[in-house]
């Protein structure tokens, strides 16, 4: 389903823990007051005049940075019916929230059921209870797993979201957590490498030398096989990387760790990158001017950033030339390759 996102920030909202690595304010980048009713109402009016005139397009006013059922019961109410209003009106078709697996209950999601919540984010960071507690999560993996099975028996929308690069945590306990997470089914995921942010506990850490964040090559690589599995089980990853805000743009706000612009399509390129290796040495006889054919929407993710995977196949395999066609007929996460006469694909869940 395409969504038109109306973001509602409401950072560190209802948060009962200051987990080590988070500094919402800079992450999301906002500042000042925090969200009222009649702030909510001015953003909604606002992002409702951009809304692009699309066929089946929902719009969702979603409540990010917080946890929001962690918040009063009184301020829920009031943000909830605010955007209800919306609904009510015919312009907007749902609501969605961002909380922690321990603020979920049968009693909290028949409440946000009532005022047309479709869907809610978890952040599940890891499912490892040691890097959860070294993060100062305050919740354990049994807590997500009870989450989970509550919104899903209530037929809500589930996302999570994890965190890979966390203090404690290793490649092995990473691909677990990813693979703890596919066995939940949720229907979307999210992935933040872990970021040193200023003014955060983590900072401090770094600083004193007991933690070392994931270096850019660490993290792509670590998250190419993440976003391996999630395909292969046919999880939509909607995000890889944070988003990027003028607030962490700013110079001094990152302090360490695989920070890019376009990480997503670095991990994705690292894809694309190791299903051209694979066609080419299967190739018996291999043409010097090799044309492989790719999905339009991912002609970026072969030709990698500043066609950085043409230039290191050219010189890996000693190649004159690379064409490379864009071709609707070819399945998205798939590569094709034309030597001659002849063809051969693979498909990026044969790395696996």
């Amino acid at each position: 389903m395409c969504h038109f996102i109306i973001p509602i920030f409401v950072p560190h909202m209802g948060c009962p823990h200051r987990c080590i690595f988070c500094n919402q304010r800079r992450i999301a980048g906002v500042s000042g007051s925090l969200v009222t009713q009649d702030s909510l109402e001015d953003t909604v009016k606002l992002y409702l005049r951009t809304k692009p005139k699309k066929e089946g397009m929902k719009t969702q006013i979603a409540f990010y940075g917080g946890s929001f059922t962690g918040m009063d019961l009184n301020v829920q109410e009031s943000l909830l019916c605010s955007a209800y209003s919306f609904i009510k009106d015919g312009k907007v078709d749902s609501i969605r929230v961002s909380t922690r697996p321990d603020c979920i209950d049968p009693d909290i999601v028949s409440f946000l059921k009532a005022y047309k919540v479709g869907t809610i984010e978890l952040g599940v960071q890891s499912m490892v209870d040691r890097v959860l507690m070294q993060s100062n999560r305050g919740h354990t993996s049994y807590d997500t797993l009870k989450a989970v099975k509550t919104i899903s028996r209530n037929e809500l929308e589930l996302g999570l979201q994890i965190m890979p690069g966390l203090p404690g945590d290793t490649p092995e306990l990473i691909l677990h957590t990813v693979d703890r997470v596919i066995e939940m089914k949720p229907d979307f995921v999210r992935i933040y490498p872990t970021m040193v942010i200023k003014d955060t506990p983590l900072e401090e850490l770094y600083l004193k030398g007991s933690f070392e964040p994931m270096t850019l090559d660490e993290a792509i690589d670590i998250c190419k096989e993440a976003l391996l599995r999630f395909k292969n089980a046919d999880i939509p990853i909607v995000r890889v990387g944070l988003q990027p805000t003028p607030e962490l743009e700013r110079e001094g706000t990152i302090i360490a760790g695989p920070s890019h612009p376009s990480f997503r399509q670095l991990v994705e390129s690292a894809i694309f990158f190791e299903m051209a290796k694979r066609l080419i040495e299967k190739c018996t006889t291999l043409d010097k001017k090799p044309t492989f054919s790719v999905n339009p929407k991912e002609y970026s993710y072969f030709c990698g950033q500043k066609n950085k995977n043409i230039a290191k196949l050219k010189e890996r395999y000693k190649l004159k030339e690379i064409n490379v066609m864009p071709e609707m007929g070819v399945k998205k996460g798939a590569l094709g390759l034309l030597t001659g006469t002849s063809m051969s694909c693979i498909d990026s869940k044969e790395l696996l």
